[in-house]
Parts: C-alpha cells; sequence; structure tokens
C-alpha cells in the first residue's frame, strides 16, 4: 500500500426504495474515488434499485446473509424508513457479537451524500424540521418525552 492509501471500506445498503436506489445510484458512480466496495444490497421487494443492482452485478442478499458476513461489513446503511428494522438490525448485530460493524442512520447517510455527490437526496420527511418534529411526536407518544 501507498504512502496516504486508503484502505477499501466495506459497505452494504439495507432498503432499495426510493432514497436506497438514489443512494445506490451515488455510491456506484463515486465509489473508485473514495474507497469503497459495496460488498451487497437487501431488499425483499423488487424495486429499481433492486433491479440496478441485479444489472451492475451487485450481490442482492437476506438479512441473515448480511448478518452472516459479520465483520466483512464496515458500515450499513439503513435505508429503509422503518426504525424498528434498524433496532432490529442492531440487536442482531449485537447477538452475533460483532461491534466492529456500524449501522449507519438516515442523517450519516445525508453526510456521506454531501460528501460524494452535488446533487440532494431526495426528502423522507419534508424538511429537517419536519423529521425533527415527527420524531419529537413519536418521543411523546412513547412516552420518552413529555
Amino acid at each position: 500500500m501507498k504512502r496516504g492509501q486508503m484502505d477499501d471500506h466495506n459497505i452494504a445498503i439495507v432498503g432499495l426504495g426510493r432514497i436506497g436506489t438514489a443512494f445506490l445510484r451515488e455510491i456506484l458512480a463515486a465509489k473508485d474515488g473514495y474507497c469503497l466496495k459495496l460488498v451487497c444490497v437487501v431488499e425483499k421487494q423488487e424495486t429499481e434499485g433492486k433491479q440496478l443492482a441485479r444489472e451492475k452485478g451487485i450481490r442482492i442478499a437476506t438479512l441473515d446473509e448480511l448478518i452472516e458476513l459479520n465483520v466483512g461489513v464496515d458500515v450499513i446503511f439503513d435505508l429503509t424508513g422503518n426504525a424498528a428494522f434498524g433496532e432490529e438490525l442492531r440487536a442482531r448485530l449485537t447477538n452475533m457479537k460483532n461491534d466492529y460493524t456500524n449501522v449507519a442512520p438516515l442523517n450519516i447517510t445525508r453526510l456521506i451524500w454531501a460528501l460524494i455527490s452535488d446533487e440532494y437526496l431526495p426528502a423522507v420527511h419534508g424538511t429537517r424540521y419536519q423529521a425533527i418534529a415527527d420524531t419529537l411526536l413519536e418521543q411523546a407518544r412513547a412516552g420518552i418525552i413529555k
């Protein structure tokens, strides 16, 4: 390895809906220059993103197969938009004693997007402020905040 050369970062994308597909496209366009190695994607439904992954020869895995990759994945981008799924994913990694692999939430995905793309990541919520309001409302409903 040359001085200053970085190792590849092994990544996976879970959820190839509207947001995940847009993220996949940017990763495919930028990966050579950013030391990113897309190990696999996970998507149950037939989506445009899943078809794109198939066309590009990217491994389409089940959640179980992703978990079995263990420390072969540095970062999992959870783009399902489902908080319960993210919790399940983290719990399954913990059950495997995998403290190495990180699950990146949407705000970290947005940060990565900003670094690799000149485009805007499509909004899940109307705005960042709407996302904060939705989060606070859900926390209030759950009794986490009063």
